[in-house]
């Protein structure tokens, strides 16, 4: 049962609809939540600004959230971003600066407004967490405080492209998506009569963003515009939030590393959620935490927030791996700063098949994963979807090169960064290692702790990629993404070592024999000592939620499949409902629109050819509500040989039984030291 907050300090009007004007005359389609006395008892303003409709497609969200804010004194706004929703305009990539651009434009208007206070905060998940990130980077005056949930500082490493210079996978779901997203129409009961000349100029101008991401494998100014990690003049307070299941959420750390102004963390147990809905619990009472923040940097309130721990995190423990958790077992921490002094290294020489104190001497260990190396890693982004967690990695470890340690003779808390520093050789020009870090427990159960992949040609940097030279030795540092865990006593910390890790990334264009030279090499653990303090949370509690009707339940299936004639072994997800909402149709009854969602996916591969990967996926998205029926179709397939990537896209739009707009797209781009 969700813990719904009925009384407020402030009576709340909703406004379904408010259009914001742009400098150039276009108009951005905001719902708002405002103080029913805010013209007389000014408030801050606070937007959350992204392209997932706010108007129907993440009403339900939206409602707990912005409600809550405004009854606390906010006027509190969901933008759609140009070429979304109700707004003017065309949608054409991510961050652009015509989005950001209109991002400073809404602040402008903001402050102008007569209920404003004229202090400016925003607040988002995903893609609006990184505009909350990119437009601090701007440094606008009027912006106080920004909130940025499951985001990362760097588009390149932390979203859903690349990860350690190599081909992320998850970008196939991600283009095909955006593909979906931006051919639907604007609501005609929101824009009227001009609904079908909008969505005509969508369609038309529609294309897979994944050409674009193709044209930029490494980091370069494409992926460097709107990265935070590029800018040094934050002036806003910000309270970075994420989650250990979220792989983008582990840009957190680093941001309260890097960032100079106020500063703050909250790391749970979570995926690719807020914490007041997080999967897995436990939960926290986040959007009081939300309050208490804006409340000192909007408000200038002398609450205490700034007297809290800044640093707040979740160490899970171990339990078996499945396809869904009650709840994670573990325990919050809390720091006075970070990086910490409380956190210390300890190393590890690896030895043959051992995680030592002490190197022994050198040897020589070979080693050639299987291309289906992966297939126990299940999804890359954890978005509460059935099956998507991580299974026992014995199967992943049996295709490995393995190192473990002694049973530990007492508990280790881990907080921060594993980090390897490995001598190896290849006999490839290109290459990739992915390490994971596994806790196994004494009946030999294997949980995964953290992973990262490094394509090795990227090992200096990943502006500059450089071609490996076979068999030549060479020292590399490959870090993990920070986690918070605790290893039991009498369990063993592993190192897992692999060639490949699909299809979580994509095959290097060769299978890949890499050679470990033990005794000098080693992993290091961010090992937390003393007494932590532990932090308060209030109780979860979240604003009003609108009525959603299940028309037609959800079901995912996930299956391996080995083709017995040519050997391929694939891997499928089927979800007819499930991904986008939570059935395969669902009604937003206050507006009485009808939602629907299927996907398929495959990826198979034939062990011994990495130029067999493929890709596919085939989705269909609809929009419903009475006489008005819209269905959005597409099917991309992807593939690569020795030097390039191929893509191939379909996009078809029906309304009612009349198909208005067909498109296919191909697409080959030189691979690039990949």
């Amino acid at each position: 049962m969700k813990p719904v907050r009925t009384k407020y300090p402030r009576r709340v009007r909703t406004i379904e609809n408010v259009f914001i004007p742009m400098p150039d005359g276009r108009k951005l389609a905001a719902r708002m939540w405002i103080p029913e006395d805010a013209e007389t008892d000014k408030v801050p303003a606070l937007m959350e600004y992204m392209p997932y409709r706010k108007r129907d497609q993440s009403r339900a969200r939206d409602e707990a959230i912005h409600h809550y804010l405004a009854g606390h004194g906010y006027a509190s706004f969901r933008v759609d971003t140009r070429g979304s929703g109700d707004s003017d305009g065309l949608l054409r990539g991510e961050w652009e600066q015509g989005e950001i651009d209109d991002g400073l434009a809404i602040i402008d208007w903001f402050v102008k407004q007569p209920w404003c206070s004229g202090a400016v905060g925003m607040i988002g998940k995903s893609w609006s967490g990184f505009s909350a990130l990119a437009l601090a980077g701007t440094a606008h005056p009027a912006l106080k405080a920004i909130i940025p949930v499951c985001a990362g500082d760097d588009r390149y490493h932390q979203s859903l492209h690349w990860t350690g210079g190599t081909f992320l996978a998850e970008q196939l779901w991600w283009t095909d998506t955006m593909v979906i997203f931006n051919a639907r129409p604007p609501d005609p009961e929101i824009v009227g009569d001009r609904w079908r000349e909008m969505w005509k100029a969508r369609l038309d101008d529609n294309h897979p963003w994944m050409i674009d991401w193709l044209k930029h494998q490494r980091r370069d100014a494409f992926w460097k515009h709107a990265s935070l990690s590029e800018k040094d003049k934050v002036t806003a307070a910000v309270f970075a939030v994420g989650g250990w299941a979220d792989y983008i959420s582990r840009a957190v750390p680093r941001m309260m590393s890097n960032l100079k102004g106020p500063r703050f963390a909250l790391l749970g147990p979570w995926g690719h959620h807020y914490p007041h809905d997080g999967v897995p619990p436990p939960t926290t009472g986040f959007l009081q935490d939300c309050i208490r923040f804006f409340d000192r940097y909007c408000k200038n309130l002398d609450n205490g927030w700034d007297k809290e721990p800044t640093y707040r995190a979740f160490l899970s423990s171990f339990q078996k791996p499945s396809t869904k958790y009650a709840e994670k077992p573990g325990r919050w921490v809390a720091l006075d700063a970070w990086p910490s002094d409380m956190v210390q290294r300890l190393a590890f020489h690896l030895n043959s098949g051992r995680l030592d104190k002490r190197g022994r001497p050198e040897q020589a260990l070979q080693h050639s994963s299987p291309l289906a190396t992966g297939f126990a890693a299940t999804e890359w982004l954890s978005m509460d979807i059935e099956g998507e967690q991580p299974r026992d990695q014995r199967e992943d470890d049996g295709r490995s090169l393995t190192f473990d340690s002694d049973p530990l003779t007492k508990t280790i808390d881990i907080l921060g960064r594993a980090s390897l520093e490995i001598d190896v050789a290849v006999d490839r020009p290109v290459a990739q290692l992915c390490a994971r870090l596994c806790d196994v427990a004494p009946d030999g159960t294997s949980v995964r702790v953290a992973f990262q992949v490094l394509n090795l040609t990227h090992r200096d940097n990943h502006e500059q990629p450089t071609a490996l030279t076979p068999g030549k030795r060479m020292r590399v540092r490959l870090d993990l993404p920070d986690v918070g865990y605790s290893f039991t006593k009498g369990h063993r910390v592993r190192l897992a070592l692999s060639t490949s890790y699909w299809p979580i990334v994509w095959p290097a264009p060769e299978s890949v024999t890499m050679t470990v030279f033990t005794g000098a090499s080693t992993f290091s653990l961010p090992v937390l000592k003393g007494t932590t303090k532990k932090p308060k949370f209030g109780t979860n509690e979240r604003g009003p939620e609108i009525a959603v009707e299940v028309i037609e339940p959800k079901k995912i299936e996930r299956r391996i499949v080995q083709d017995g004639m040519t050997g391929e072994i694939a891997v499928e997800t089927i979800g007819t409902g499930g991904f986008l909402g939570p059935g395969r149709k669902w009604k937003i009854t206050p507006i009485g629109t009808v939602i629907g969602h299927t996907l398929y996916k495959r990826f198979g591969i034939v062990e011994g050819d990495p130029t067999s990967a493929k890709g596919e996926y085939r989705q269909t998205y609809e929009l419903e509500r009475g006489d008005w029926k819209i269905r959005i179709q597409t099917h991309l397939t992807f593939h690569a040989t020795k030097t390039d990537w191929v893509l191939k896209q379909e996009g078809v739009a029906y309304e009612g039984d009349t198909e208005v707009f067909r498109k296919t797209w191909s697409h080959t781009q030189p691979r690039d030291l990949m």
